[in-house]
């Protein structure tokens, strides 16, 4: 053990108390004295109380600028998660002399979320499920078929690369867009890479999948949300940041978009009244699309393993 190691994770989700137990608990206590703490997003006073002089922090909230400000021991955050730029500034973090690393979430899991959104957003699950309830009896709301339908992805990484058999399984057309198109990809995955303007008006549905940075934030602009077919579905699971999300409840709220389903928000967590809790024709779910139990395993896996990489002064996955 290296005793003068301390390793902190302030922010931990309850469901984990299962996961640091046995081997995995072992390997963190290889590197040094491991604390966690469960329950609600600590505020910034109770961050800065946790981590103390902790070396290194496991998280999955991201550390506000207070926070890093205040940790003057802290080497290195590993971000439990992708997109770690999001919650945590990066520059500031170099500037303190702190390393970001970040996970690759489990893609397959993300795809089916994704998948999931669809379906409950083409045939009303979630709008239906609340009338039910509620004692109402709406057999004359219609839905749509997936099948036959286009499906737009925008971006073509590992989560959109593994929705594509999941669509196609469907009976789904599938055209994406990506920043780096080539024919031997294309040939590989079968797809049809498509200018983004001209994905956007084909599509009948829309999902997203980019991370969040200087080239992907704003993308999808209130023009290029009113390029999209009349009636089409939008799905993101990736990051709020990339779209103009006030246009987009203008045309939810219009009937131009028909629908979405969305995991990810500007404000999060998502406020009791913001405009999207007021649309029926919205399937919100509170940014769980990597979040299952075989998921979670391996996502903390991976941090630890950038733990170790780091202590053996060959820090791997270091966000940028």
């Amino acid at each position: 053990m290296q005793h003068d190691v301390q390793i902190v994770y302030p922010d931990a989700e309850e469901h984990l108390a299962s996961v640091f137990t046995g081997a995995r608990l072992a390997r963190l206590e290889s590197l040094g004295e491991f604390n966690v703490y469960y329950g609600d997003r600590p505020s910034t006073a109770e961050f800065i109380e946790r981590i103390g002089n902790a070396n290194a922090v496991l998280s999955g909230w991201g550390l506000n600028n207070d926070v890093l400000r205040a940790v003057n021991n802290l080497k290195i955050i590993s971000f439990v998660g992708l997109g770690a730029s999001t919650f945590i500034d990066l520059e500031l973090a170099t500037q303190q002399g702190i390393t970001v690393t970040h996970t690759l979430s489990t893609a397959e899991t993300i795809a089916e979320h994704t998948m999931a959104l669809m379906l409950a957003a083409a045939r009303n699950i979630a709008r239906l499920d609340r009338e039910t309830r509620a004692g109402q009896w709406d057999v004359g709301l219609q839905g749509f078929d997936l099948r036959g339908k286009t499906l737009g992805l925008v971006g073509f990484g590992r989560i959109a690369q593994a929705t594509l058999p999941l669509a196609r399984a469907f009976g789904m057309h599938v055209i994406a867009w990506t920043h780096n198109p080539d024919d031997e990809r294309a040939a590989r995955y079968g797809i049809e890479f498509r200018d983004l303007d001209d994905l956007l008006a084909e599509s009948d549905v829309v999902s997203f999948h980019l991370l969040s940075n200087p080239d992907t934030e704003g993308l999808i602009t209130v023009d290029r949300l009113r390029k999209t077919k009349p009636g089409v579905v939008i799905v993101n699971t990736a990051r709020s940041q990339i779209l103009d999300e006030m246009a987009l409840i203008e045309l939810l709220a219009s009937g131009h978009v028909a629908a979405a389903g969305i995991d990810v928000f500007n404000q999060e967590p998502l406020p009791r009244d913001h405009p999207f809790t007021k649309l029926d024709n919205v399937v919100l779910t509170p940014h769980v699309a990597y979040n299952t139990a075989e998921a979670s395993t391996e996502i903390i896996d991976m941090a630890i393993d950038n733990l170790e990489s780091f202590f053996a002064g060959k820090p791997e996955n270091v966000a940028t």
